[in-house]
Formats: C-alpha cells, sequence, structure tokens
C-alpha cells in the first residue's frame, strides 16, 4: 500500500446516485487472481457510451471521482475499489458510502470521503466550469479545499495513520511478530506449532 498525506489533483466528475458495485467492476472480470490491472474493466458496460466522463482525456490524470449520493453499493465485491485504484484514483468524494465498499478501499489505501450534498453539487459546477479547478486533500488534516469550497472529513485515528504511512493490514499483523513468535514457541510441545 502506498504512503499518503496529500493529494493535489484535478477531479473527475460522476454525477450519478446510487452507483453499485456490479456497475464498477462487473462480474465477467471477479474470476482474476491477481489485484492489478482492473482498471481497464472500470465501469466496463457504461463506458461503452462516449461520453461517459472517462472516456474524456480532459480527466485522464484526475486522482479524485467526485460521485453522486450513495457510491459503492450493492455486492461487497473487493475488484470494485481495486479498480478505481488501478485506474488512478487517490480519493472518492460522496455524500454517502456503503459500509463494506468504505471498508474495502480503505483497506487498499484508497480514500472514500463523505461530504455535504451541498459541497459535491458545488464541486461538480466547480469541475463544469473549469476541468481544470484543483482540489487539495490533505489526509493528515482530514480537510478538503478547492478554492472557495472548504470542509472536514470523517476518517478514524488508525485508517488514518493506515493511510498515511502506507500500511495495509499484512503490515499490522508484522507489527506483532516478535509477540507471535513468542506465543508460537510457548505452546506445549505436543501442540501444533503456529507457522
Amino acid at each position: 500500500m502506498k504512503k499518503m498525506e496529500n493529494i493535489n489533483s484535478t477531479m473527475l466528475p460522476l454525477n450519478m446516485s446510487n452507483v453499485d458495485t456490479d456497475q464498477i467492476m462487473p462480474k465477467q472480470f471477479l474470476k482474476r487472481v491477481e489485484r492489478s490491472g482492473y482498471g481497464e474493466y472500470l465501469f466496463y458496460d457504461w463506458k461503452k457510451d462516449p461520453k461517459f466522463p472517462l472516456n474524456n482525456d480532459i480527466y485522464k490524470n484526475s486522482k479524485v471521482l467526485v460521485a453522486g449520493d450513495n457510491f459503492g453499493t450493492g455486492s461487497s465485491r473487493e475488484h470494485a475499489p481495486w479498480g478505481l485504484q488501478d485506474w488512478g484514483f487517490d480519493a472518492i468524494i460522496s455524500t454517502k458510502f456503503a459500509d463494506i465498499f468504505r471498508l474495502n478501499s480503505i483497506n487498499i489505501g484508497l480514500l472514500p470521503i463523505e461530504a455535504s450534498q451541498e459541497d459535491v453539487e458545488g464541486l461538480f459546477k466547480k469541475i463544469e466550469n473549469n476541468p481544470n479547478t484543483q482540489i487539495k486533500i490533505s489526509v493528515g488534516n482530514k480537510s478538503v479545499e478547492c478554492e472557495d469550497i472548504n470542509f472536514s472529513f470523517d476518517l478514524d485515528d488508525f485508517s488514518q495513520k493506515r493511510i498515511v504511512k502506507g500500511i495495509d493490514k499484512i503490515d499490522v499483523t508484522l507489527g506483532y511478530e516478535n509477540q507471535i513468535e513468542k506465543y508460537s514457541n510457548s505452546r506445549k510441545s505436543w501442540k501444533p506449532k503456529l507457522t
């Protein structure tokens, strides 16, 4: 997982509500065993429309996706955040996220930011007026700044630390390697060893 303390980027607008994981990453692409390479399948069916935002070169370097209400609903597939991150997004801003989608995103260092309806609509207007509008996100300060739009977002301290330091769940476990080994060595000889 990469370290991420600040994001300075343009934004890609996806002004649609109730976008579910089945549309973010369709089922036919879930058979792959590796975690990389999902970006090309992101919104696969919707990208068939030439006017779909991901097809617009003006947004190709955007690291922030601004979405409508209730993003990431549906099944709990981890592949949806994998695809978003593989496409190049570091953060998603919406008014609400499905809990499992939010957790799956945080677990890979993709930052889900919940904002008010007013702030999300304000961001959409800024992108419409100027697609090169820059947004600044501070994970350390849990804050978003885009010209005259400024707001804070909720992120528990443990998740914040993991994203800033680039620590995934395996790294967290490895932080307890000495204690795990000590416990394993202290087990009765007739019990199976932990490996």
